[in-house]
Formats: structure tokens, sequence, C-alpha cells
């Protein structure tokens, strides 16, 4: 993968639109990291925090598929635990996201987490990284960059 690829961060919500809710907002952002122009990077804790969300009793309406669940990290390329970065997020579970984040130089941190939106314009202005729901992110528009 060239070094240029753009670094993206899910965080668990984002997961769950895409492997569990299968939001189609999901699907460009998906196909973006399966064919190579966005590299998706995730820590241990973040894959351990995707184990214990899924599988609650609040998804089962949803009848998620546990094979496309247990296999989502097979797509992300690991990295050691981020050093705690320069903004705080309110909900210590979601440090991990913008600390990651930040560390890797990611363009996109794809939540719906209100924690982690409130840190948008600050990530923006210190590092140019782009917090935002999956439902914003355009591969057309101007937040796209160059894949």
């Amino acid at each position: 993968m060239p070094e240029h690829t753009p670094i993206v961060i899910l965080d668990t919500n984002a997961l769950l639109d895409w492997r569990v809710f299968k939001d189609p907002a999901a699907l460009p952002i998906v196909e973006g990291i399966l064919s190579g122009r966005m590299r998706w990077l995730a820590s241990p804790s973040m894959e351990k925090e995707w184990h214990q969300v899924w599988p609650r009793s609040c998804f089962k309406d949803w009848q998620p598929d546990p094979m496309l669940t247990l296999t989502v990290f097979q797509h992300a390329t690991f990295v050691d635990e981020p050093p705690r970065g320069p903004l705080r997020c309110k909900d210590p579970d979601d440090q991990v996201f913008i600390d990651l984040a930040l560390h890797a130089g990611a363009r996109w941190l794809f939540s719906k987490d209100a924690a982690l939106l409130k840190l948008a314009r600050r990530a923006r202005q210190l590092t140019g990284l782009e917090i935002m729901p999956l439902t914003q992110w355009s591969p057309l528009g101007d937040n796209a960059g160059s894949p």
C-alpha cells in the first residue's frame, strides 16, 4: 500500500453501522478500505471493545452475522496502542480513537459519537483530521481527499 494512502479510523459506532446495521452510508468507505485507496488502522483495545459491544442483546433485532462481525478486523492494519494525545475526549472509552487518529496522522475518524464529534473543529485545526459520521463523507466531495 503506498505511503500516501489516506488513513482512516473507524470507531465502534461506525463498525456497527457497517457490520450490524448494514448502513449504505458505510459502503463508500468500506470500498475504499477493501480497494486499498484507504488504510484502516486499529489497535487491540479497539478490537476488544468491538467484541464486547456487537453481541449485546440490543442488536439482536438486526440479526448480526457472527462471521461478518468476528472477521471485520481482518481488514484493519493493527498498530500498538497510541500514546495519549493533545485532545481529551469526555468519554474515556472513546479516547483511544482520537489518540490513534492524531498519532497516526489519519485523514478521517468516522464516528457519530457526540463526545468525538465535539472535538472535530479542534482536531481539524490541529492536524487536518476530519471527524465525521459516515453519512457526511462523500468520495466526490471536498472531504474525500485524494485516494
